[in-house]
């Protein structure tokens, strides 16, 4: 009898643990990253995009009246300011689609000179940039860097209140680069 219970308990034993195994087994084959020919990197450039926008949007202080006039500039290398990329641009582009609609005037500016060293070290808007947003009556600009890091573009954005001179928001994320980010970094 003992016996006969033994091996009834083996066998419901096997049975669980097979059952288990095939069904983490699916978990897991369920759960891995696509392969790279499948996976949609344009809908992770996009949501990255929005969650951007998003963020910046939450920060902004409620003292900022809307509609306040924000000026959007291309993105700009992270080690050369004065450089830029496709890109650097596609990236304005979104982040200026995306903010459209949300309470502010939005201008943009194809200008990507706009930081200048101080002798000080430190990064701050060039002079032609300042005559730039004031000429436009800008409130907010949005800025953006980018540099590449291994096989990631590490993004770090910020929303400066030019009447203050101060960073009011910030956001920093990565994109993988795939092989149509790689193509507007380098044409």
């Amino acid at each position: 009898m003992r016996r006969v219970f033994t091996d009834v308990v083996k066998r419901r034993w096997v049975s669980c643990m097979a059952t288990l195994l095939l069904g983490l087994f699916i978990l897991v084959a369920c759960s891995s990253t696509y392969p790279p020919d499948y996976y949609d990197y344009e809908y992770e450039r996009d949501y990255k995009v929005g969650i951007i926008s998003n963020r910046l949007i939450e920060k902004i202080p409620v003292d900022i009246e809307r509609p306040a006039v924000l000026v959007v500039t291309t993105f700009v290398q992270l080690d050369d300011f004065t450089k830029t990329s496709r890109f650097g641009q596609l990236m304005a582009e979104q982040l200026l689609s995306r903010l459209a609609g949300r309470g502010f005037l939005l201008r943009e500016t194809r200008m990507k000179d706009i930081f200048y060293q101080s002798p000080a070290g430190e990064f701050v808007l060039s002079r032609e940039f300042s005559k730039v947003a004031q000429e436009l009556d800008a409130r907010l600009v949005l800025l953006g860097t980018y540099i590449e890091a291994r096989d990631h573009v590490l993004l770090n954005t910020r929303l400066v209140d030019f009447q203050k001179k101060a960073v009011i928001a910030s956001y920093d994320c990565q994109l993988l680069i795939t092989p149509d980010i790689k193509e507007l970094l380098y044409q």
